[in-house]
C-alpha cells in the first residue's frame, strides 16, 4: 500500500496545532476544558460560589458551607475532512504539496470553528445531528443584546461604549475582547489604537488594535443574517470551547485507485458567563 509512510500521530498534532493558529474567535474563548473530546461525551465545568459578606460586631461569626456550581459541555459537534489522493508517497516527496493538502484542510477546519462561536452569540448555533436534520433546536445565545441605532462610526462607537459599561457594571473590570466583521471594522477603525507594526503576528491572528482597554479582532466568524451584524464584546471567560481532532488516518479507497486521507474534528461549545457577555447587532 502506497500510504506507509503515513504518520498519523505527527499529521495530527500538527494539524491541532495550526488549527490553534489560524482560528480567530476561538482562541479569545476558555478552552481550559480541552482533553477527551470523543463525540457525544461531556465536560463536565465547576464553579465556585460567592461567599455571604456579613457584618462583624464583636458578636458571633455564622459560617457557611462551601458552595459550588456546575454546567455540561456536551461534544456535540463533528466536523470532517477526507481527500484522495493518487499515490501519498509521491504527494510526501513533492516538496509543499502534501503540506499544501494539510494547510487546505486545516484552513477549512478554522472557518467552521469560528464561524461556531458567532453563531453561538447570536442564537443560532446547532449540533452536528440537529444541524443535519435541519432542526429548530439551537443552543442558548447571548441573553445581553445591545443594538446600535445605525451603521455609521458615530453609532457604532456609541453602541460598544454602552456594552464596555454593561461589562463593567457586571463587574468585569478586566480588559476584554471585541470582535467585528470587516465591513464593521472598516467603519469603526478610526477610533482604534493602532498595533505596534512590529508586531506582525498579533495582526496575523486576528487582532487589529486596541480600544479602551479592550482588544480588537476582525474576523469573518462574526455572524450576519438579513437584519444585523452581530459583533461581540465580551470577556476570554465568556464562552467555553473544548475540541482535538479525534482521529487523522490514511487507507486504500476500495472503490478508486487512490489513496484517502481523512481526519475528525470534534468540539462543543457553551456560554459559561452570561455577564460577560454582549451580543453587539448593528443593523446591515
Amino acid at each position: 500500500m502506497s500510504v506507509k509512510n503515513f504518520i498519523q500521530t505527527i499529521w495530527s498534532k500538527r494539524i491541532l496545532d495550526e488549527l490553534k493558529r489560524k482560528c480567530i474567535l476561538i482562541q479569545n474563548c476558555n478552552t481550559e476544558y480541552d482533553g477527551d473530546c470523543k463525540y457525544a461525551r461531556t465536560v463536565k465545568i465547576l464553579s465556585v460560589g460567592d461567599p455571604t459578606i456579613g457584618i462583624y460586631t464583636g458578636d458571633k461569626i455564622n459560617y457557611e458551607e462551601m458552595s459550588d456550581g456546575e454546567q455540561l459541555l456536551t461534544i456535540d459537534i463533528a466536523n470532517y475532512f477526507a481527500f484522495l489522493v493518487h499515490d501519498v508517497d509521491e504527494a510526501q516527496s513533492v516538496p509543499g504539496l502534501r503540506n499544501k493538502y494539510q494547510e487546505k484542510a486545516t484552513d477549512a477546519l478554522a472557518k467552521k470553528r469560528d464561524d461556531l462561536v458567532g453563531k453561538l452569540v447570536a442564537g443560532v448555533a446547532q449540533s452536528s445531528v440537529d444541524e443535519k436534520a435541519k432542526n429548530t433546536t439551537y443552543k442558548e445565545g447571548a441573553t445581553n443584546i445591545i443594538t446600535a441605532s445605525g451603521k455609521t462610526q458615530a453609532a457604532i462607537k456609541t453602541a460598544i461604549d454602552e456594552a464596555i459599561v454593561k461589562l463593567r457594571e457586571n463587574d468585569f473590570l478586566g480588559g476584554g475582547v471585541i470582535e467585528l466583521s470587516p465591513a464593521i471594522y472598516m467603519a469603526f477603525k478610526n477610533n482604534l489604537v493602532e498595533l505596534n507594526t512590529n508586531n506582525p503576528e498579533l495582526i496575523k491572528r486576528g487582532q487589529v488594535g486596541m480600544y479602551d482597554t479592550f482588544e480588537v479582532y476582525m474576523s469573518n466568524g462574526v455572524y450576519k443574517d438579513d437584519t444585523h451584524v452581530h459583533c461581540i464584546v465580551r470577556s476570554k471567560n465568556a464562552i467555553a470551547f473544548a475540541g482535538q481532532i479525534n482521529d487523522v488516518e490514511a487507507g486504500r479507497h476500495q472503490d478508486y485507485f487512490a489513496d484517502y486521507i481523512r481526519g475528525l474534528d470534534t468540539h462543543g461549545i457553551k456560554i459559561i458567563k452570561q455577564k460577560e457577555l454582549i451580543d453587539l447587532k448593528i443593523p446591515v
